[in-house]
């Protein structure tokens, strides 16, 4: 099963899998939940922020008349949500999943084809990959790789040690790897 989306005057598939929510702004509303921090697009969501990406951007397509509503579909990829602004939401449909061609492999937006019942061919959107072209994904992975990394930092820094006193002095101490029994 996919969600059938318009975007820049063509259609698209995001499969269900990845699909969370969908969310229609209207009026001022858009202006209000959408805020912009560090120049990235947020969506104000139940008391947390939700990067945006717009689809019309990231596959470089023409942009749509701004109109009334926005219409967003929040996805999950990997272990991070982000919402993706499209025209249009259509509807879901069940759909049979062709491969790319050898020549449009390379391309990381897109999971393959399906033939829609007009006979027009659909693409199918990779979540992770359109996170990852938009930018969303690349943060986490960012924060995640750094967070890591501190935490190695602070790993470094603890030893244990065994304590014991020796003759005059009170206290001594020597790492506890390098200790084989007690004898």
């Amino acid at each position: 099963p996919g969600l059938v989306v318009a975007s820049g005057g063509e259609r698209f598939v995001i499969p269900q899998v990845s699909l969370l929510e969908l969310i229609r702004l209207e009026g001022d509303s858009k202006d209000r939940h959408i805020e912009h921090v560090h120049g990235t697009p947020v969506y104000r969501r139940r008391g947390s922020l939700l990067p945006i990406a717009y689809l019309n951007e990231v596959l470089g397509l023409k942009a749509a008349a701004r109109g009334e509503a926005v219409n967003m579909v929040v996805l999950q990829a990997e272990d991070r949500q982000f919402g993706l602004v499209v025209d249009g939401i259509n509807d879901t449909q069940e759909i049979v999943v062709k491969p790319l061609g050898k020549q449009l492999k390379g391309l990381t937006v897109y999971a393959g084809a399906t033939i829609m019942g007009d006979g027009r061919v659909a693409l199918i959107l990779d979540v992770l990959g359109i996170g990852q072209r938009s930018g969303v994904l690349a943060e986490s992975r960012e924060q995640a790789r750094a967070a890591a990394e501190q935490q190695a930092q602070a790993d470094i820094e603890q030893q244990r040690l065994l304590l014991f006193r020796a003759g005059s002095f009170d206290r001594l101490a020597v790492p506890l790897s390098l200790v084989a029994r007690l004898e």
